[in-house]
């Protein structure tokens, strides 16, 4: 398959699909969506799924109908016993607009994401996509919150696909053998994983922008409602 940002659900799902064995999961709001506040000219498409390592493993395109114009967002919650941060990928193929989001989110309370080692990591490959990170794109709002110091936000053209592509698998990767040591946690950690899944969720629901843009598609009620279904198996 090409390596092209438009091929990232694709890849994304062919490196996890067995890994995990995920189980395909039924949406309160069954796909693909056209909103009618949208007038019929925006449509949602995706799938979720889970598995005995994630509450949700999600691909979602939103997109103009009848147009390659387009976002691709990746989602990965581990389930909260395990205690893990988040893993979010946003690919924005809107014409002329193309930029890219990768990082894994810490979740978790600063203990717990120094105690998991993987800042430094990721701030190692970060390193070494000096071209790929050269033309940053904003990130506004108190969204950053849930965001690490090693995201990235950035401009792709065309011929950094492959390079954007090379850091999303390095990331994933990473993400993917912590997940893979990752045991239930018990006593107070439970509780401190519970706490600070409930920030997170807090966090999203109220300051996220496609919470926004939901809102504006299906109302305020619409949207919380299938954001706690999609990310957060509510």
């Amino acid at each position: 398959m090409a390596e092209e940002l438009r091929n990232i659900h694709s890849l994304f799902l062919e490196k996890i699909q067995k890994r995990y064995g995920l189980r395909p999961v039924r949406m309160k709001n069954p796909m693909p969506e056209r909103p009618a506040r949208g007038l019929g000219l925006i449509k949602m498409d995706g799938n979720l799924f889970e598995s005995d390592k994630f509450m949700r493993v999600m691909v979602l395109t939103s997109g103009i109908a009848f147009t390659s114009r387009c976002t691709r967002s990746i989602f990965l919650g581990p389930r909260p016993e395990l205690y893990l941060p988040i893993f979010s990928s946003e690919t924005i193929l809107m014409g002329e607009k193309r930029a890219f989001l990768v990082d894994i989110h810490p979740t978790v309370r600063p203990a717990r994401w120094g105690e998991l080692a993987l800042e430094p990591r990721m701030l190692a490959i970060r390193s070494r996509y000096a071209e790929l990170v050269a033309e940053p794109v904003p990130l506004e709002g108190k969204i950053n919150d849930i965001m690490s110091p090693a995201y990235i936000y950035v401009h792709v053209p065309p011929d950094r696909d492959a390079m954007a592509l090379s850091f999303f698998n390095e990331y994933l990767d990473l993400y993917l053998e912590m997940v893979d040591r990752a045991v239930p946690v018990a006593g107070a950690d439970r509780q401190k994983s519970g706490e600070d899944f409930e920030r997170y969720h807090d966090t999203v629901i109220n300051h996220d922008p496609a919470v926004k843009l939901y809102g504006k598609l299906f109302g305020e009620q619409g949207a919380i409602e299938r954001v706690n279904d999609i990310f957060f198996a509510r």
